[in-house]
């Protein structure tokens, strides 16, 4: 295997990893399936749950694709897909909690309040990092879109156009 077959590999198990997990963290009980509702909501105003299920879909199948090597250029798309709306969520998260903070300081006073703005600063920070880091995954899900996945896979469409993986020598 040449270094650029090993990093187009590392690069699709540490995306379809990220992807698997999360998804099964997204449905795996009521509790996730309900959060992703309403974190979906955020951005999705109409049909929160029918997007919601989507983007549950989108990880999963995306991940499994990469992963896997099964159409990973095709996975990959779905990857990449996935997550604009899913930084645009984070981004969300932040305003809402400084909308929040906005709303219950005028109530508190001392430790409360130092306290309050304490975790909106936490808040406002991990959701803007957390933002930029899921556009980041755009580079290498774009990377596998465009340049194709290497071997090993089992089958999809190389860089150069022509079926390539193990499904292909049968």
């Amino acid at each position: 295997m040449i270094l650029e077959e090993i990093g187009s590999l590392a690069i699709r198990v540490g995306l379809g990893w990220l992807f698997l997990t999360g998804a099964w963290a997204s449905c795996k009980d009521k509790a996730g399936r309900d959060f992703t509702v309403a974190e979906t909501a955020l951005v999705f105003k109409w049909r929160p749950e029918l997007f919601a299920t989507l983007g549950i879909l989108m990880l999963g199948a995306g991940g499994l694709s990469v992963l896997f090597g099964v159409f990973p250029r095709l996975g990959a798309l779905t990857m990449t897909v996935f997550l604009v709306p899913a930084a645009m969520i984070h981004f969300s998260k932040r305003e809402q909690a400084m909308a929040l903070q906005a709303e219950i300081e005028p109530a508190l006073r001392g430790k409360a309040e130092a306290a309050l703005r304490l975790l909106t600063t936490t808040a406002v920070f991990g959701h803007f990092t957390a933002g930029i880091k899921t556009l980041s995954l755009l580079g290498p899900s774009l990377y596998l879109v465009l340049a194709g996945a290497r071997e090993p896979m089992l089958i999809g469409l190389g860089a150069d156009g022509h079926w390539h993986g193990f499904l292909t020598r049968l």
